[in-house]
């Protein structure tokens, strides 16, 4: 029955896929970079420009995740859970690859043996490694993959892309994607339309990545109309210019939630940051939404926890703590922490030295000096920071994660055997409920009861307050009114760009 229920999940979202009629024949869009892809290679690739351009434009995954932060069928037509450890997946038929070979079985299996081989060295092996005990082709079109044990966050370990086994070396860019590798030069990369895809022919002939690294450059050139999207590359401070004119006669602004999860991070093997009632206080006495308003500029949505609003595991209801001042001293009088000269203690926050990091610590210093808390605040170099949070020499940091939709890895974050280096519990949490709430969930396939189960996770997180949410920061797309069809991913990745069209503005 589970089984039945996973692949009907994945069935419904299937038609979004299928080929639909073709597209009316459009001309150059030009999506404008901050930085240059340091690899395409599918295999290699992890910066978000590289990924985002090789995994969804040039190759595609196995599964992917869509606009409701689902995992969907990608390149595999269904994925099937036959027992806790085993699934299958299948592939739809007579789709080829770029230089005119075809997928088959062969080529999924050879691709997840590939990305796992140590030799290999790919930054997806690791993972891959540690969950998949076999691969097994099982037909033409057929394939299906043994679990080392229970992991039902491993339909989003299949968000890997797949490459053809016959093309090798001489051919790496040989996908199967709306669109294939044309060219690259210094600051321009160019994809053209694959007229062989599958799935619905792509709105535009053309993609012109223009790599800007320069920001007043970039800015000059959306002044003269020369880009055509620029997504999360415009400062957040500049922004509000393209909603007047003469700007906005030219572009439009789309902006909503990403998975970039801002956070306050206390030390609790610390004894002051170890008692919950000090953590609730420094909680309320923070003004998070006026950070938001000044080093957000208003471009960021309150957090709650880790999974941003839209994703199915995000806690319904959570609030997060109110700025309440006088709440904050009382809770620190209860800790045994009372006012004596104005003052109660200090803290150490430590921070890279980014100019927004910096700010964002003097608004909190300020935050807790009002209820008599002294923050020295001290920055580093990205390396020294860095190294002192994962040693755990710090009481106070502020750090983000970027990109993360499948809650397991709150795992990672908080389970207390996930210390560093063996993982990233950085701020030193160990509850055993907590524990067993995330074991079940990492071996729970049910959607409704998973879902059930991180809600209770994102509760008592909040309750427990090992780290302090702040916010979500938006995506934030300029787009040419000339352009149709366009729709913000909460990845913020280029996903829609198989889609988008081309006319007069």
């Amino acid at each position: 029955m589970m089984a039945l229920r996973l692949l009907l999940v994945l069935l419904l979202a299937a038609p979004a896929l299928r080929p639909g009629p073709a597209a009316a024949a459009g001309s150059e869009l030009v999506v404008l970079l901050e930085a240059e892809p340091k690899t395409l290679d599918p295999v290699f690739a992890t910066d978000a420009n590289g990924v985002h351009i090789s995994h969804q434009l040039v190759f595609e995954t196995l599964l992917r995740l869509n606009d409701q932060l689902e995992v969907v069928p990608g390149l595999a037509r269904t994925v099937q859970r036959l027992s806790p450890t085993r699934y299958a997946l299948a592939l739809p038929p007579g789709v080829v690859f770029h230089d005119g070979s075809p997928l088959d079985a062969g080529d999924v299996a050879w691709t997840l043996e590939t990305l796992m081989a140590p030799r290999t060295g790919s930054p997806y092996g690791s993972v891959l490694r540690d969950k998949v005990a076999a691969v097994r082709v099982t037909g033409p079109l057929a394939v299906e993959i043994d679990l080392r044990g229970p992991y039902a966050s491993f339909l989003s370990d299949l968000i890997v892309p797949v490459r053809s086994r016959r093309a090798g070396a001489a051919r790496p860019l040989a996908g199967t994607g709306p669109f294939r590798f044309g060219s690259s030069a210094v600051g321009e990369i160019v994809l053209d339309r694959n007229e062989r895809y599958r799935g619905a022919r792509a709105g535009v002939e053309r993609i012109v990545f223009k790599v800007v690294r320069d920001e007043s450059t970039r800015l000059l050139k959306l002044r003269k109309g020369e880009i055509d999207l620029a997504l999360n590359v415009v400062p957040l401070e500049k922004v509000a210019g393209f909603l007047r004119k003469p700007l906005s006669t030219r572009y439009r602004v789309e902006e909503a939630p990403g998975l970039t999860y801002q956070y306050l991070g206390f030390n609790l093997a610390d004894a002051m940051l170890g008692n919950v009632k000090v953590r609730r206080a420094l909680a309320h006495a923070i003004d998070v939404a006026a950070l938001i308003r000044h080093r957000q500029h208003g471009h960021s949505t309150r957090a709650t926890g880790l999974m941003p609003p839209g994703s199915p595991f995000h806690a319904p209801g959570l609030e997060p703590p109110a700025y309440d001042s006088a709440l904050a001293g009382r809770l620190l009088d209860e800790a045994g922490y009372p006012l004596a000269g104005g003052r109660r203690f200090g803290l150490t926050y430590k921070t890279s030295t980014d100019r927004s990091a910096i700010f964002q610590a003097r608004v909190i210093q300020s935050d807790l000096a009002k209820v008599g808390v002294t923050v020295d605040v001290r920055s580093y170099e990205w390396a020294t920071f860095y190294d002192d949070i994962q040693k755990g020499n710090f009481q106070l940091f502020s750090l983000r994660w970027i990109g993360v939709s499948d809650p397991d890895f709150y795992y990672e974050l908080f389970h207390s055997t996930r210390l560093p280096p063996a993982g990233r519990n950085r701020v030193r949490y160990r509850n055993p409920a907590l524990d067993r709430l995330l074991e079940a969930g990492r071996a729970e396939a049910d959607p409704a009861r998973r879902r059930e189960l991180y809600h209770r996770v994102e509760r008592l997180l909040a309750e427990d307050l090992p780290y302090l949410s702040l916010w979500h920061t938006n995506n934030i797309a300029i787009v040419s009114r000339a352009l149709a069809g366009f729709r913000l991913h909460p990845a913020g990745d280029f996903q829609a760009l198989a889609r988008v069209r081309k006319g007069s503005p």
